[in-house]
């Protein structure tokens, strides 16, 4: 069923895509360097920007905020349309790679975008990929906790508002992780 988008300049977005059947088809450094290059043209084309990312192997989470092209279905259709043809063509695969649209969540204020932002850096560590946030490679993890620049990542305000420096930034961004992080294990024990 296609969901009703609100679309208008500045409308941020929590977005999660999820591949076929909840397959691992995103496992190798390849597929993840190439959807962070179709990120990286898809954001050139249209204009948005990017607050932060995370592919996994099962599924992506983006957080965007519309800036030119205002409508995030077609952003959306063209970054997995372009990183499934190219998938499906160098792997000799037919068919769907993404499981149905992407799913979008309208970002109603600062806080949501901070537990959001949170949340999807925990994602490679739930996912057992890496142990700290900031250790996988294709997340905005680095930059938030670790101040490695990232090229992709456009910070939102409230990171800024986080502190007066970088480190106090980060220092702020870390304990919140380190809350909602302590809940999400008293929740699997």
């Amino acid at each position: 069923m296609k969901r009703d988008r609100k679309n208008f300049q500045g409308a941020t977005y929590h977005i999660t895509t999820r591949c076929n059947n909840g397959e691992f088809l995103l496992n190798k450094t390849i597929h993840f360097e190439k959807y962070l290059e179709v990120l990286k043209e898809c954001k050139k084309k249209y204009g948005f920007l990017l607050h932060n990312y995370i592919p996994v192997n099962s599924h992506v989470h983006l957080s965007l905020k519309l800036e030119k092209v205002l409508d995030i279905s077609k952003i959306m259709h063209s970054i997995n349309r372009w990183y499934a043809g190219w998938y499906n063509k160098i792997f000799e695969r037919t068919g769907h790679f993404w499981e149905e649209r992407f799913y979008g969540v309208l970002v109603e204020d600062d806080l949501q975008l901070l537990t959001t932002m949170v949340y999807d850096d925990l994602n490679a560590v739930k996912a057992g990929l890496c142990k700290h946030p900031w250790e996988w490679k294709y997340s905005g993890a680095k930059y938030y906790l670790k101040g490695i620049e990232d090229p992709l990542l456009d910070p939102p305000d409230v990171y800024f508002e986080l502190g007066k420096t970088e480190k106090e930034r980060q220092e702020t961004y870390a304990r919140v992780m380190s809350l909602y992080y302590e809940r999400v294990i008293q929740d699997i024990s």
